[in-house]
């Protein structure tokens, strides 16, 4: 690993630590006040149309100003926003309306964080090759906060309470920006070299050419992770009865992330990524049907047999997309990107909340949206068979 790669890693670690222990305590914490699985799942699916906002808007500041201004000045904002959560409760002025403004605020933030976070790797690392690296290992990061995240609050929620828990997760994106003020300046060398920047101008791209198009598509498809969530929190409450258990879900999904980082990392390269998408599409129907037995450890291993091959899918997309985008428009191709991947997770999570809201018990909430997974799943594999084998367009 590159030196000057390291601040980015580690504040990517330190600051999904806190992401994925705030995507377990989020929704529990939406049902204590609300007493309401589908109203819980439903403020979800709406949260996420706000951060596909701030995914979209997000595109000129990364092209202009640099996407590791954005990337710092984003985690600060949302360690602030996130921190009215715990001192409103402490004051007892915690109310629905609150709750929901903080979490809504946190959402169009972390919007502008995942462009920036996701753009980054192009102003970080010269060549496909140290890209694909650097992509792995960001997974790897991504994904091993997403076993301490979710294991940290369980642990937490096990010997405290749901205060303490929220009140940790807005230090964490604070020592993840302080993180990533390690990262060289030399990142953001391509901002500003461009009149024409942005989102509408990555979206131009994308419209032109066909192979970019299709490759974007597909990568939205498989942005199923962050039912991670939902599905950790919702199993745990409505089909085993244990809050706690969720946390440990939540961990088979980064588990499984890790493991698939270190799988592409290793054999991505020199695979074809047609392969990866088949296997990503398989572990779709592996999540969609992993509740029925409707027992923990059957559910954590269908966990993890998707995280590792969604994982390894949507690196193999990433790939496609950056070989075709050119590191000018790098923000902008990634905003457009982004916001597509985050409408495709706003399908499937109002789906679950429309299960749920409608006053289905857990196992027919969990049957509907199964079959959402499935229908879902055969569009990847759709998406995977139109894929053209065009040859890449060299990043520049």
């Amino acid at each position: 690993m590159r030196a000057k790669q390291a601040g980015f890693l580690g504040g990517v670690l330190v600051a999904e630590i806190a992401n994925n222990a705030l995507h377990i305590a989020q929704p529990l914490l939406i049902y204590e006040l609300t007493h309401s699985f589908g109203k819980a799942a439903l403020f979800t699916s709406g949260e996420t149309l706000v951060h596909m906002a701030g995914t979209a808007a997000a595109g000129w500041p990364c092209d202009r100003l640099g996407s590791r201004r954005v990337l710092f000045w984003s985690t600060i904002l949302r360690g602030c926003a996130l921190a009215a959560i715990p001192l409103l409760w402490s004051c007892g002025r915690l109310t629905l309306g609150l709750a929901a403004a903080a979490y809504t605020a946190d959402a169009f933030i972390r919007g502008a964080f995942d462009t920036a976070v996701h753009a980054l790797p192009m102003g970080l690392a010269e060549g496909q090759a140290e890209r694909d690296r650097l992509n792995a290992r960001y997974e790897l990061c991504f994904d091993l906060g997403a076993v301490a995240g979710p294991s940290l609050l369980a642990v937490i929620m096990a010997r405290a309470s749901g205060f303490a828990a929220n009140a940790l997760v807005p230090f964490g994106f604070l020592a993840g920006a302080l993180a990533f003020l390690a990262i060289p300046a030399s990142a953001d060398a391509a901002s500003g070299q461009r009149a024409r920047t942005g989102t509408f101008e990555g979206l131009r791209l994308l419209l032109k050419d066909r192979g970019l198009l299709i490759s974007c598509l597909g990568l939205a498809s498989f942005n199923l992770y962050p039912l991670r969530k939902l599905v950790a929190a919702f199993f745990a409450k409505a089909l085993l009865g244990d809050g706690a258990a969720a946390g440990w879900l939540g961990a088979a999904f980064g588990l499984g992330g890790v493991c698939g980082s270190l799988l592409y990392d290793r054999r991505g390269a020199r695979s074809r990524p047609e392969g990866w998408i088949l296997l990503g599409a398989l572990g779709a129907l592996a999540l969609a049907f992993g509740w029925i037995p409707e027992a923990f450890w059957p559910m954590a291993a269908c966990v993890f047999a998707f995280s590792l091959t969604n994982v390894c899918a949507r690196l193999a997309l990433t790939r496609k997309v950056q070989e075709r985008t050119p590191v000018a428009l790098a923000g902008g191709v990634t905003a457009v990107t982004r916001a597509a991947s985050n409408l495709s997770s706003v399908g499937i999570k109002a789906v679950v909340g429309a299960a749920f809201a409608l006053g289905a018990s857990g196992a027919e909430a969990f049957t509907i949206v199964g079959l959402g997974l499935t229908v879902l799943a055969v569009v990847q594999l759709a998406l995977a068979s139109a894929a053209p084998r065009q040859a890449a367009v060299a990043a520049s």
